[in-house]
């Protein structure tokens, strides 16, 4: 595999797999209309009830994100097993048929990664919940700022990383820090692509991010957020323990002063997280 792979073919080696048309037109089109009926938020890093004015306690995410399935609020620190498992996941709407439909038919895929890392027959579950990243350009707050990336990370649940990708092509990498900050490899993953990444190399050693977005004017993606150009929309989706997703009336008393007030934002759009604050008691 070359440092940048354009996309336009199909990529299979261990621990990768890339497919540039997995998701149909119709599809494409269908969850185009889905994103674009959302409200994302845009998430503080740190969130201190006390300290909001507070420069430590108030670091932006690089983007404005939407959960699907379970929530997990970059304020009360993300699911990984074994160690951040309580806590960590308020109950958020159910994915979508047109989600479902895309991921069964990528359960043969998932099975061979299934069968690479466990004996066990039984077939893997499919992921339970998502995260959809909202990629675009802030603009009428001064000189435009372009929120085209995702900083270097991990994705700490077991399992296989599955990726939607829809709109402008974003530039993946794969990064081993320990050695270099300069990408291993990398895809430009483009609209309608699949990407499931999994493994000790894959997953476990390297670290993986979103350096670029292309731009174009198809297709057009649109967003309920003001003064945001939207130019690409991800989907990674990851599966959690359904004992360990809460509803908001479940959270310690400390965790839900945290992300009370974005309950109530996402309230102001969906009746899901209306009824989360009604019988919050």
């Amino acid at each position: 595999m070359s440092d940048a792979e354009d996309g336009r073919r199909a990529i299979e080696t261990p621990g990768l797999t890339y497919h540039p048309h997995f998701i149909s037109k119709e599809e494409s089109e269908e969850l185009i209309r889905f994103f674009g009926a959302q409200m994302p938020l845009w998430e503080q890093r740190h969130r201190d009830p006390e300290h909001r004015r507070s420069e430590d306690h108030s670091r932006r995410l690089t983007r404005p994100v939407y959960w699907l399935g379970a929530w997990q609020f970059a304020c009360l620190g993300y699911y990984a097993e074994p160690n951040y498992r309580e806590h960590r996941c308020m109950r958020a709407e159910a994915l979508p048929e047109v989600m479902q439909t895309i991921l069964e038919r990528a359960r043969p895929i998932l099975a061979e990664y299934h069968q690479g890392v466990d004996p066990e027959p039984t077939p893997p579950a499919l992921p339970n919940t998502c995260l959809i990243n909202y990629y675009g350009r802030e603009v009428g707050k001064g000189v435009p700022r372009d929120y085209a990336r995702l900083r270097m990370h991990q994705d700490l649940e077991p399992g296989p990383a599955i990726l939607f990708n829809i709109g402008q092509a974003g530039l993946l990498e794969f990064i081993d820090p320990e050695v270099s900050l300069d990408p291993v490899c990398g895809v430009w993953a483009r609209h309608r692509s699949l990407g499931i990444f999994s493994g000790p190399e894959f997953k476990d050693r390297l670290y993986h991010r979103v350096s670029q977005v292309r731009t174009g004017d198809k297709p057009e993606i649109h967003t309920q957020l003001d003064n945001f150009e939207l130019r690409r929309v991800s989907v990674s989706f990851r599966h959690v323990p359904q004992n360990l997703i809460e509803d908001f009336s479940e959270l310690p008393n400390e965790a839900q002063s945290k992300v009370r007030d974005y309950v109530e934002e996402l309230a102001r759009t969906s009746p899901h997280y209306r009824a989360q604050l009604a019988n919050r008691g």
